[in-house]
């Protein structure tokens, strides 16, 4: 019988990833140090994992000591807060650059292939084909004005030090699986069922169902017309997954995870207030950019399903309504905890009004 090795294997893409290759007959062993801030219940993600739960720090090499034989190693791990980065620097480079080196090493050393998560933050600030209201940026423009899907070429230009570490990790991938097999797949947001609900770095939609089920304004950073593309992790599970047999040696296969189409904040708000029980809320803006954000992300996914990758089966706008259906009955966070996090970065500089 086939076995996986995935770090970060108890979190949430984590546990999708696993129970899609336990249900075609694999195995799988995670590497995972429950962080609380992650895990809510770090004992029930551990025990809902479908195989055993290594309690290891990717980013110490004595984590990779005594491990059993796999067929290939999914790297998911990684600290991920994009504003959080910003000041808590060292650590995000430990866990995300120290641990995606030690395991490419490992998967070189064991002759595997690796499947490594990045993500779209490498990129930056999504394109733009013309702007006349910029036009000494630097950047090229065409003619028509519009944001446009970033493809796999475009240079990397990360905005937060979450990105860099990313970016960083990626090129130390490559190194060490010079000869190998490897495949960067770069997500754009995931959202659905699992994801945490009580980390206030990580995403809006679960600021958004706590503050639907008390009762309270959807608050939308900005003005409202930020996009974002955002993907189902039942769908980046089954890009992971059709990954694992995508590496050629000596030719790592990089490819972008969405749905290749944007939704902007405020049709995110409003999704989101739709698939709420009754909820009817307000939808309120409040302006404050936070240090890292980007305004504009959507994939190009010419090219991955070019490769063969599976088409996602969910729209954005399903998938975000599917997480708040789902979701609604399991425990929200305080909305307060967001205030927080947005007071903390203000005290620390890091955002603009």
């Amino acid at each position: 019988m086939t076995k996986y090795l995935i770090t970060g294997g108890a979190g949430f893409i984590g546990q999708y990833v696993a129970r899609a290759l336990t249900r075609r007959g694999d195995e799988v062993v995670a590497l995972d140090t429950l962080e609380q801030q992650v895990h809510a219940d770090p004992q029930g993600a551990a025990a809902r994992f479908p195989g055993d739960v290594l309690r290891r720090d990717v980013s110490d090499p004595a984590s990779w000591a005594d491990l059993p034989e796999v067929r290939g190693v999914i790297h998911l791990a990684a600290e991920t807060g994009t504003a959080q980065s910003m000041y808590e620097q060292d650590r995000y480079r430990r866990v995300n650059v120290e641990g995606t080196r030690l395991a490419a090493e490992f998967a070189a050393s064991r002759g595997v292939p690796l499947v490594f998560l990045s993500s779209r933050a490498v990129y930056g600030e999504g394109l733009v084909a013309t702007s006349p209201m910029a036009s000494s940026d630097g950047r090229d423009y065409g003619p028509d004005g519009l944001f446009v899907p970033s493809g796999e070429d475009q240079p990397h230009a990360p905005l937060s030090v979450y990105g860099e570490t990313k970016s960083e990790a990626e090129e130390i991938a490559r190194t060490a699986l010079a000869d190998g097999r490897l495949t960067i797949l770069r997500p754009q947001n995931v959202v659905g069922l699992g994801q945490a609900l009580h980390n206030p770095y990580t995403g809006v939609l679960a600021a958004f169902l706590a503050r639907l089920k008390a009762g309270l304004p959807l608050t939308v950073y900005g003005d409202g017309t930020a996009t974002r593309d955002f993907v189902h992790v039942s769908d980046v599970a089954a890009a992971i997954v059709w990954a694992l047999e995508a590496p050629r040696r000596g030719e790592p296969v990089i490819a972008n995870v969405g749905t290749g189409a944007r939704m902007d904040l405020d049709e995110l708000a409003e999704t989101a207030r739709a698939a709420g029980r009754g909820a009817a809320v307000e939808i309120t803006h409040v302006e404050v950019h936070r240090a890292g954000d980007i305004d504009h992300a959507c994939a190009d996914m010419t090219h991955a399903w070019s490769l063969g990758m599976p088409r996602p089966r969910l729209t954005s706008q399903e998938a975000v309504a599917d997480f708040i259906s789902h979701s609604w009955d399991l425990e929200a966070a305080d909305p307060r905890l967001w205030d927080r996090a947005l007071e903390e970065l203000t005290e620390r500089g890091l955002t603009e009004s």
